[in-house]
């Protein structure tokens, strides 16, 4: 059986009274792992019923491993109250492979007063199966269904022993616990617990069962709260938790599993304040401090988010293991604190991590654009051209890839640095190729034309071969088909190119036909814009 998410429970009845009721809940934190938030409970509750309180200090006891300080508390809670008989159930399981004699003499104690008690009987059964005695457990498990065969105690046992190896079979127990008796909390806890991992909405089902049966019963909705977290209903989560946390006893795992339906949901700032309790409470938590260092980065508070990373990357993981993300975040937070170089040997242990992932080298490409190096940004937008699946590929990732390229190009192409102005316009060449991508896409928008036109001006900076005049006039031809009266700083920009265009050309020629492309190109340009002062030089250049 899959290890559970802290899901499912051993929910028994609230009884009226407040003491019962307290220590009911003691004991579901008990059966379901939280031997902290347990101890906790009962240790406040020795005061009010010390009996029942010392019993189960010594289950919690029982459950760590630490058996000198569970015989201890079972003899407190005797002294406490001879007639809480749970105490020599406790007892007589401690001593079942050292003493089995005066084991049995500890469980003839507690069934003195009531050899039908179902409740004792289950414990002791359950003593039996904790010291692998499965004849013995069997047959006191047989008296208790003879004492009373609808008792739901009795198939909440069996669902618990066949939990383990067939969640089927571990159903079918505590669906005739809760048919025997409706009210039973903890059967439809337990049934919630075995369908979490295979059936999450039925188990969420039988947790709002239990909550029917008691509305107020708190320690339902820390379930509701984990199983909604793992199945990433966190607006859910956060509801469920909320409720839970209301009532004051909860640990780390809750804290941690509440803070990232917080985070999850970018309630940041709350989520930090979890975060920063968890931490308070175990300093060197990994998750938690992986979770602090992506809400500062998501918050915006960098400084702060660049020492949570490099205290999450100082830990001790043990078998924790990094993912991808963790060097992502801390990549972007050195980014965002000026440190790119530090930041790309992240964002490299990245890709080594995982270079399946494509989208990591556009992440990576988009935190190199917004550190302005756009070179680097260039090379890992085209590595994730590369590699993601054409299918995925669309218009708009051509184009930021051709942008990037556009970008450091026209920063550099006229670098005194050969090595820097070469690199430009391999750039420039890259970005041809990337707008005429989005051209083939997506041919009825002007986008691509225009910034293949720009891209292409560059690599002709004396506009002598007129490199980009056929995608000018592309433009043209697309912006003034829409009619709309927009674009039209699109529009003057490839006019006045291709005024001069024909005005270098008529500058040698003499061509009337040039000059009449001037005079046509250079009067479109004073349509658009009367105050234009490019044109009118034109003009007068040709007369």
């Amino acid at each position: 059986m899959k290890k559970k998410y802290l899901l499912g429970a051993f929910l028994g009845l609230l009884l009226s009274s407040p003491i019962f009721a307290q220590s009911n809940i003691g004991a579901d934190y008990l059966n379901t792992g939280e031997l902290k938030v347990a101890r906790e409970i009962f240790e406040k509750q020795i005061s009010q019923s010390p009996a029942e309180a010392y019993y189960y200090l010594g289950e919690v006891s029982y459950r760590e491993g630490n058996m000198a300080d569970a015989k201890a508390n079972y003899e407190k809670g005797l002294a406490a109250s001879p007639d809480f008989v749970l105490n020599n159930v406790g007892l007589g399981k401690l001593l079942l492979k050292t003493n089995p004699k005066e084991a049995e003499e500890q469980f003839s104690i507690a069934l003195k007063k009531d050899k039908k008690d179902v409740a004792v009987l289950v414990a002791i059964a359950r003593a039996y199966y904790d010291n692998n005695m499965k004849e013995k457990a069997d047959a006191k498990l047989a008296d208790a269904r003879k004492a009373d065969k609808k008792a739901p105690a009795i198939y909440i046992l069996e669902g618990d022993l066949k939990a383990k190896t067939n969640v089927g079979e571990a159903a079918g127990s505590y669906a005739q616990a809760y048919t025997f008796d409706p009210t039973s909390a903890i059967a439809y806890i337990k049934t919630a617990q075995v369908y979490e991992t295979v059936n999450p909405t039925l188990a969420v089902e039988m947790l709002q069962k239990a909550l029917e049966i008691n509305p107020n019963y708190t320690l339902a909705y820390k379930y509701l709260g984990s199983i909604n977290s793992h199945t990433a209903h966190f607006p859910e989560a956060i509801e469920a938790y909320k409720k839970y946390f209301a009532q004051g006893s909860y640990d780390v795992t809750d804290l941690t599993r509440y803070a990232g339906a917080l985070y999850f949901t970018k309630q940041f700032e709350e989520a930090k304040k979890l975060i920063t309790e968890g931490i308070t409470k175990e300093p060197n938590n990994f998750v938690l401090n992986r979770l602090l260092m992506y809400s500062y980065l998501q918050s915006g508070d960098f400084v702060n988010g660049l020492a949570a990373a490099e205290r999450f990357f100082s830990l001790d993981k043990g078998t924790s293991e990094y993912i991808v993300q963790d060097f992502m975040t801390y990549g972007e937070l050195l980014s965002k604190n000026n440190q790119l170089d530090k930041a790309l040997l992240q964002y490299d242990a990245a890709i080594k991590l995982d270079p399946s992932k494509s989208a990591v080298y556009k992440e990576i490409a988009v935190a190199c654009a917004d550190a302005g190096q756009y070179a680097d940004a260039a090379k890992y937008y085209q590595e994730y051209v590369d590699k993601a699946d054409p299918a995925t590929l669309e218009a708009t990732d051509f184009f930021t890839l051709g942008r990037y390229s556009y970008l450091f190009a026209s920063s550099n192409i006229k670098s005194e640095d050969p090595a820097i102005a070469a690199r430009a316009k391999e750039l420039l060449l890259q970005a041809d190729k990337a707008f005429a991508t989005v051209s083939e896409r997506i041919p009825d928008s002007y986008l691509g034309y225009f910034w293949r036109a720009r891209t292409n001006a560059l690599l002709d900076p004396e506009t002598t071969g007129g490199l980009a005049k056929p995608y000018y006039e592309q433009v043209a031809s697309i912006v003034v088909g829409k009619a709309d009266g927009s674009n039209q700083t699109e529009l003057l920009e490839a006019y006045q190119y291709l005024s001069y265009y024909y005005y270098l050309l008529f500058d040698k020629s003499k061509s009337a036909t040039d000059k009449e492309q001037v005079k046509l190109y250079s009067e479109k340009m004073l349509e658009i814009d009367p105050t234009n002062t490019v044109a009118p030089q034109l003009l007068e250049a040709i007369k």
